[in-house]
């Protein structure tokens, strides 16, 4: 993910197994329903929080060009062995600046809700206008406030002979609409067991600041589907949406 680079690094090497790959294979055909047809043969993608690199994967077998940034250097170490031959690049969503324009962008996964400020969050779709070509199209992801509070608060338990993780979500705070989720995870590493401690924070953001955010950046009117329309069932569609946005010329 694009601002926690602390707390993403231990988590990597469980993210790239047990849930980035799993999310963007229900998330692929929203990417290719919403956007992939607009653009042509091998245009190059701007894939903001790219994280293990799954999506670009997909993408760049499709003939895209991807470049993925993130602030994770875990994160990006998986990324460039997920998919070989993209260009990622280190860095912050909030302050990225890149020479090559693009065709499109995407960010996926609620990467954008990792920013816990909506300055933040303005900072960041601004950064991705600039990045793009007029009139190309931007495609993300948010959870709204549903999704916070009726799954964060879950826990989860894997348990294998080589590794064991813990998930603790935390109860949502309305005042200021962040939610917190607390891991502990233990790794056999060459014999010896290694653990790792992490805290990973959202903040849940309205469909009318994602628009506000759009529109200041430069983006036309967007276009905002629920993930459940779009076939993305159970709770990892629940109060997430997904926004298409197209910079102005």
């Amino acid at each position: 993910m694009s601002t926690q680079p602390a707390a993403y690094d231990p988590f990597a090497w469980f993210y790239d197994r047990y849930w980035h790959q799993q999310f963007h294979s229900r998330a692929f055909p929203i990417v290719e329903r919403l956007l992939l047809g607009r653009l042509p043969a091998g245009a190059k993608i701007l894939d903001v929080g790219c994280g293990t690199g799954h999506l670009a994967a997909r993408l760049a077998a499709r003939g895209f060009r991807v470049t993925g940034i993130d602030a994770s250097p875990a994160m990006l170490a998986y990324a460039r062995r997920n998919a070989p031959g993209e260009v990622f690049v280190e860095a912050d969503a909030r302050d990225f600046r890149l020479k090559e324009r693009f065709d499109a962008a995407v960010s996926t996964f609620d990467t954008l809700n990792h920013l816990l400020l909506f300055a933040d969050l303005a900072r960041a779709v601004k950064r991705v206008a600039a990045a793009l070509q007029p009139g190309a199209p931007f495609l993300f992801d948010i959870l709204l406030e549903e999704a916070y509070r009726e799954h964060w608060q879950e826990e989860l338990s894997i348990v294998e002979p080589d590794h064991v993780l813990v998930l603790s979500g935390g109860a949502f705070d309305a005042r200021d609409r962040r939610a917190h989720c607390r891991m502990t995870m233990f790794r056999l590493v060459e014999g010896a067991w290694e653990r790792s401690d992490t805290v990973i924070s959202e903040r849940c953001y309205s469909r009318e600041e994602a628009g506000a955010a759009l529109e200041r950046a430069g983006f036309g009117p967007p276009a905002c589907y629920d993930a459940r329309d779009l076939g993305m069932e159970g709770e990892i569609g629940a109060g997430r949406v997904f926004f298409v946005a197209e910079k102005r010329g």
